[in-house]
């Protein structure tokens, strides 16, 4: 059994959070926080409201009521940029890769404060512009080694298959050098043996000094990865706790996992 979650310290808060979408309450008054240096798992069936609170977090929705702290600091209501630059990066469920650009470019373009980004500097061109491309690409083709990929470091994207287009979606994860990683279904359509890749790569990170939500439909993975799980039903929160707890809650059980007590 997993040792009671210590109290490290919260990267992330959610503080009564609510959005609705007309009549429909996608998350509802929902409250919970993700420990430094955790794996914490966002859990529940289809329409459950778990994208919707990734898309608050990152600043793609704008909450109606309740308050997104990280590291202390309100950031509820930022758009996705600036919350970028806070330190939080995520995946899509859809990869969002640039399908006719080869493995190197997709992750070069996800490098924060390039020079090239920069209207003057990009016309005026010159020896540090030159010298930064070469820094990134080098770091590029560093996290393409880390992911296995760096034999494909040409090949477009839509040239490879799902599996490395979903490493390479987590190269660019990696690119953008975030604190709070937020990682949506990174599973799912993957090999049994990608997935004992992602699960290593993911406690790897941990190791490094991050922290990960994640959203799981895998209920295999999220017990045997997380240290803590919450659990989300028609927008609310219905249980959280570390994995065992959750495992065994009845109410868990009749509406998210469909065991009968």
């Amino acid at each position: 059994m997993r040792p009671a979650r210590q109290d490290t310290g919260a990267i992330l808060e959610l503080d009564r959070l609510s959005k609705s979408f007309g009549g429909l309450h996608a998350v509802s008054e929902l409250s919970f926080a993700v420990k430094t240096g955790s794996i914490t798992s966002l859990i529940g069936g289809n329409g459950a409201g778990k994208t919707t609170v990734f898309n608050l977090i990152t600043g793609y929705l704008s909450p109606d009521s309740g308050r997104i702290r990280f590291r202390g600091h309100s950031i509820d209501g930022l758009p996705p940029h600036k919350i970028a630059r806070h330190g939080i990066a995520r995946t899509f469920q859809e990869l969002r890769l640039f399908s006719r650009l080869d493995a190197l470019d997709n992750v070069v373009v996800a490098i924060p404060g390039q020079r090239g980004e920069r209207i003057l500097a990009s016309l005026l061109g010159g020896r540090r512009l030159k010298a930064d491309n070469l820094r990134n690409e080098a770091r590029g083709r560093e996290l393409l080694d880390q992911l296995t990929l760096a034999n494909h470091e040409h090949s477009l994207a839509e040239q490879l298959s799902y599996g490395q287009q979903k490493l390479l979606g987590l190269g660019r994860l990696l690119a953008v050098q975030g604190e709070l990683f937020l990682l949506d279904e990174p599973t799912s359509g993957l090999s049994p043996r990608m997935i004992d890749d992602f699960c290593d790569r993911a406690r790897r990170l941990i190791e490094a000094g991050k922290t990960i939500l994640l959203i799981e439909h895998n209920v295999e993975i999220v017990m045997r990865l997380s240290d803590w799980v919450v659990v989300m039903h028609q927008g609310a929160k219905i249980a959280e706790g570390v994995p065992d707890e959750v495992r065994h809650n009845v109410s868990v059980m009749h509406t998210y996992l469909g065991i009968s007590s």
